[in-house]
């Protein structure tokens, strides 16, 4: 019976719905009273003392185990239908108790006496013995079962997620071909309309081609890194930030890297985030022409790595949408560019965040990286 019941009641012991637990807490309250009767007889009958503290402990001790037994299962998490299970336990423990002396009186060489004190003995000591065998086994049962559950769950999103996986693939195989294909053909077309006449409008279809172009790419991108990365390598973070530096259209910004340990990370990955935190930097941090300063550093908590640049920074109320797909700031941005980022982080097990650099600009934060 579950903890929680769907009329909000709170269960309570011995319920009417319950009947092996109210079993359970009769046979305890019977035993208790034998115990006492026992105990008291024996001294009524000029006994001794031990005798009747006997008395009262060998029967008391399986009448409060069962009292309590039928007080806790309706309270506990285990289901009605190991109820059964443990009473078929406990009456195993006393009939094995009761066999074991049976044999110890058969044997040629010992006398056992079937007093009262030796059922006592064998009912306390099988009856405990197998009630909490049978509470044990019941809880094992229950998380076993819950184990295959949570396997089933388990084994459900991961088929879930090969066919969304696949669903990525196949639109990325939209991306690259449907659309590329019908782009080459206009940009084609564009340079044709250039030999014959030279307008502004032109221009303005060049500028919309390489926005198209651009957004084919970011979105290829971002549709293959939310898979787990699975080779994981040594990499230099300042070499492959400098690399990838080389890769960048920078223009007038500058780079500057600490001196930083290795991580273990997946290169390509690697240079995919830096890359885009590099374009990510100068598109947003060049304002009026100026040149934007981007430096690659090591936190101070050692916990991963930053790229910060010295523009004018991300508004408080804006930080946390940055990484949103197709959020972006700027014009001629794709609001991709933090997104691919924020999924190749991900993959990884990193964390990333944005908060304000020491110049007053943006500095995105990558945490939860592992340093060789």
């Amino acid at each position: 019976m579950d903890a929680s019941r769907s009329d909000g009641r709170i269960p309570v012991p011995f319920e009417r719905d319950a009947p092996i637990p109210i079993a359970l807490g009769v046979s305890g309250g019977l035993l208790l009273l034998v115990g006492a009767v026992l105990a008291a007889a024996a001294i009524r009958d000029g006994g001794s003392l031990l005798i009747a503290v006997l008395d009262i402990v060998f029967f008391w001790i399986p009448g409060f185990s069962f009292v309590y037994a039928g007080y806790w299962l309706p309270r506990s998490d285990l289901p009605d239908r190991s109820h059964p299970r443990i009473v078929a336990w406990t009456g195993g423990g006393v009939i094995v108790m009761y066999g074991f002396i049976a044999l110890r009186d058969l044997h040629p060489a010992v006398t056992v006496e079937w007093s009262i004190g030796t059922q006592a003995i064998g009912l306390t000591l099988g009856s405990v013995i197998g009630l909490v065998m049978g509470i044990q086994r019941a809880k094992a049962t229950v998380r076993t079962a819950t184990l295959e559950e949570r396997t089933r769950e388990l084994e459900a999103n991961e088929r879930e997620l090969e066919r969304q996986n696949a669903q990525l693939e196949r639109f990325a195989s939209v991306v690259s071909h449907d659309l590329r294909n019908p782009l080459s053909v206009a940009r084609g077309n564009l340079e044709l309309a250039r030999d014959d006449c030279e307008s502004d409008r032109l221009e303005a279809v060049d500028d919309a081609h390489a926005r198209m172009e651009a957004l084919i790419d970011d979105l290829l991108t971002l549709a293959r890194q939310g898979e787990s990365v699975e080779s994981m390598q040594t990499v230099g973070l300042a070499e492959v930030s400098r690399l990838c530096w080389r890769q960048v259209s920078t223009g007038d910004a500058t780079l500057s890297v600490e001196d930083a340990p290795p991580i273990v990370a997946d290169r390509d990955r690697l240079r995919q985030l830096l890359e885009n935190l590099f374009r990510n930097a100068i598109e947003h941090g060049a304002v009026d022409g100026s040149s934007v300063a981007i430096r690659v550093g090591i936190l101070d908590d050692g916990e991963g790595f930053y790229v910060a640049d010295d523009g004018p920074g991300i508004p408080d109320g804006e930080r946390d949408r940055v990484f949103e797909s197709g959020y972006s700031t700027a014009d001629s941005g794709t609001g991709f560019g933090l997104a691919i980022v924020a999924e190749i982080a991900g993959a990884h097990g990193w964390e990333v965040r944005a908060v304000e650099g020491a110049d007053g600009g943006a500095r995105i934060e990558v945490t939860g990286v592992e340093f060789a």
